[in-house]
């Protein structure tokens, strides 16, 4: 995630004080974890782990489940609808699908937790798990703590990314919903070195003051927000989301 994204996020969260409280008095319960396991031979071990712990599961290949994440419109089957809480990779198949795995954390679609299940790795091992984007592996030997730990510590990054997810759905939705002029206008009075005012503005596209502080306004409340400040989060946020508020034509 770009470093600047990161900061307009972490403003928007910060300034949600529901979201806040939600979040300081939310309380894990491991059993309603859903776990999507790749390898359709798992160690019956991984199997017992998940079910002392009473999460379920669903055994797929990585190339299902990278087509059941792409075509999500033309599932048949009602049990592959819900979404994961988390990705369980074991070892065997991360070896012997290195460019599949690379590939499966890296797409812009996945935005799912991944735990590998690795027979009793070393400290390199363990090392390059985690640098490799694993948030924590679990071994045939690793104990019921630890695991329990883990589940929780999942539910939470579960939760924080499906948030960011959906915030960044509903920023896009919002932004659509913008006609030209009026992201002409908020393009004019963010993205120049010196600030324009509205009369500026209106000169610039051979408009009256007035009806520029009608687009102004017309816009504010269609992305729902108030301040100038959180115009500028959603404008940061347009770019990233390659979602410009300018266009050539006019509506």
């Amino acid at each position: 995630m770009p470093e600047i994204l990161h900061h307009v996020l972490k403003s928007l969260l910060e300034t949600n004080d529901n979201l806040t409280q939600e979040a300081k008095s939310y309380t894990p319960n491991t059993s309603t974890i859903n776990f999507i396991i790749l390898d359709r031979t798992a160690p019956r071990s991984l199997i017992a782990h998940l079910d002392s712990h009473n999460t379920s599961h669903t055994l797929l290949s990585i190339d299902e489940y990278l087509d059941l994440s792409q075509n999500r419109k033309n599932l048949r089957n009602p049990t592959h609808y819900k979404e994961p809480n988390g990705l369980i990779i074991t070892q065997k198949v991360a070896e012997n699908n290195h460019i599949e795995l690379t590939s499966l954390l890296s797409c812009t679609f996945i935005n799912v937790p991944v735990i590998i299940y690795a027979n009793q790795p070393t400290l390199i091992e363990a090392i390059s798990f985690i640098r490799d984007g694993l948030i924590d592996y679990w071994s045939e030997t690793s104990e019921f703590n630890d695991i329990e730990a883990s589940l929780k510590k999942l539910l939470l990054i579960s939760k924080k990314r499906k948030y960011n997810r959906d915030l960044f759905l509903e920023i896009r939705r919002r932004i659509i919903t913008l006609t030209t002029r009026e992201k002409q206008v908020i393009d004019l009075l963010l993205s120049t070195k010196k600030e324009m005012t509205n009369k500026e503005i209106a000169k610039h596209l051979k408009l009256s003051p007035r009806t520029i502080e009608d687009y102004r306004a017309n816009a504010m409340e269609k992305l729902a927000i108030n301040t100038k400040n959180e115009l500028i989060l959603i404008w940061l946020i347009s770019q990233q989301l390659k979602l410009p508020l300018h266009s050539n034509q006019v509506n």
